[in-house]
């Protein structure tokens, strides 16, 4: 009875002190580092891919936009990498381009001999024409690859998406604007707004004898 008794007390001392025991904590979860949630992650990522490939200072777009009201058409001559150290001679009014290419040969007494290349931007068409007065063979003489017989204006490289003032020149005494952009260096004239020069990829363009509102339709016009 004793013995049994004894062991009652041993047994019941063994539960007090389970029971007494402090609970242990269930193991805490590790918390990552306090990211952005998902939505402000996928926001700002939106707002990185939609902000312009670069900036354009205020004065320099509105010396960029001036030939949109001083200039209807324009003459000038044209040098670069296309004429080498030539000069091929342009007529530009709206979508529609007239070019004098520099010929090797002065006559024009073949009958694939042409002067004069017209090119149509919203048609998309470039054409050959023999036009000079001492043309044997006058009028159209060939239907040309466009992308191969357009030859960028002095419009097209004033379309850029980032431009910054980085100095001032004067070029065939006409003051210019020394201007940094995504398609290079340009030197544009301050009065219309559009370049005398241009330097890119280690290549120089060249405007000169500019001629403004000079141009008529039938300057242009097969």
């Amino acid at each position: 009875m004793k013995g049994g008794l004894s062991a009652l007390c041993i047994v019941s001392l063994l539960v007090l002190i389970v029971s007494c025991a402090p609970a242990q904590e269930a193991p805490k979860t590790a918390t990552a580092p306090k990211t952005e949630s998902s939505a402000e992650a996928k926001t700002q990522a939106t707002t990185t891919q939609e902000k312009p490939a670069g900036e354009i200072a205020a004065d320099v777009k509105d010396l960029l936009s001036k030939h949109k009201t001083k200039i209807t058409g324009v003459y000038y001559k044209y040098r670069g990498p296309e004429t080498g150290s030539n000069f091929h001679e342009f007529y530009v009014k709206g979508n529609k381009i007239k070019y004098n290419p520099s010929l090797e040969t002065k006559t024009l007494d073949r009958p694939d001999s042409y002067d004069a290349i017209f090119i149509d931007k919203v048609a998309k068409t470039a054409q050959s024409y023999c036009t000079a007065a001492y043309c044997t063979y006058k009028g159209k003489k060939d239907n040309l690859n466009y992308d191969d017989a357009y030859i960028g204006t002095v419009f097209d490289w004033l379309s850029v998406t980032s431009a910054k003032k980085v100095g001032e020149e004067v070029i065939e005494s006409r003051s210019t604007w020394k201007i940094e952009t995504d398609k290079g260096i340009l030197w544009v004239d301050t009065f219309y707004g559009i370049p005398l020069k241009a330097d890119s990829s280690g290549k120089t363009y060249r405007f000169e004898q500019l001629a403004v509102n000079s141009v008529t339709d039938a300057d242009v016009t097969p």
